[in-house]
């Protein structure tokens, strides 16, 4: 294997891999902020999970779940 062709692999390896922990750094972070706001308004007795999907169109599809044992009176902070 000529060099060109090593460093195309390994660049599209690092590529990759940054695209992977921006994704679960994004997640993270837009799990933590919706479980703050939610926890205003409703008693989580689950985590909030996302799923961000790329649809046709390069668009996304964000899917988001947490389970609630109660409604709450709004608690602004």
């Amino acid at each position: 294997m000529n060099e060109s062709k090593m460093m195309e692999k390994r660049l599209k390896k690092v590529l990759m891999q940054d695209k992977i922990n921006a994704y679960e750094g994004l997640t993270r972070a837009l799990e933590s902020d919706l479980r703050m706001l939610l926890g205003c308004y409703m008693s989580l007795c689950s985590d909030v999970n996302i799923n961000i999907d790329v649809v046709e169109g390069g668009e996304y599809q964000i899917n988001i779940s947490a389970k609630a044992d109660n409604i709450n009176a709004p608690n602004i902070i």
